[in-house]
């Protein structure tokens, strides 16, 4: 494991440490269940998307950028394991520049460290012996939830 990989992994970590515990967070437990959630736990602020600012919004276009160059290429089975690993790696580095430098209130950041925790989950995957266009297709997943669940105006899905 790489020792960009170890950091990515130990800032999220630290990150779901700290809202396991009680009253490290703001976030109000009976909102939160009223809010509908989906198969990563991630809900909306009150029916309405998360704020955002510059430095996430960059990375997560960055993030996005690579999918879209990757993806007809992953599509047409022509994606090789060393693509994939730089995939992964890059993807990594995003994550590491958001998560350095996006500076969200509580109950945001802790809807985006959900989707950071699949988009790294993905990454992971893309790495692994076989099956490493479900990776791809985890970050994309990833992807759309990050765009129906923050303020990112202009964010387009990705085509899968």
């Amino acid at each position: 494991m790489s020792r960009e990989h170890r950091l990515t992994r130990t800032i999220l970590a630290l990150f779901l440490l700290t809202i396991a515990v009680p009253g490290w967070t703001a976030v109000d437990h009976g909102e939160h269940q009223a809010n509908q959630k989906n198969e990563a736990g991630v809900s909306l602020n009150n029916g309405k998307p998360w704020p955002t600012d510059a430095p996430l919004r960059k990375g997560m276009e960055v993030i996005q950028r690579e999918m879209r160059d990757a993806l007809p290429r992953i599509h047409a089975g022509t994606y090789t394991a060393k693509n994939y690993t730089t995939l992964a790696k890059k993807m990594r580095a995003h994550l590491n520049h958001i998560t350095r430098n996006c500076k969200l209130k509580p109950e945001a950041d802790l809807q985006l460290h959900r989707i950071l925790m699949e988009i790294l989950h993905g990454s992971e995957v893309l790495e692994a012996k076989q099956g490493q266009s479900s990776g791809a297709a985890i970050i994309v997943r990833a992807l759309d939830l990050y765009g129906r669940h923050f303020d990112h105006p202009g964010w387009k899905p990705l085509p899968h």
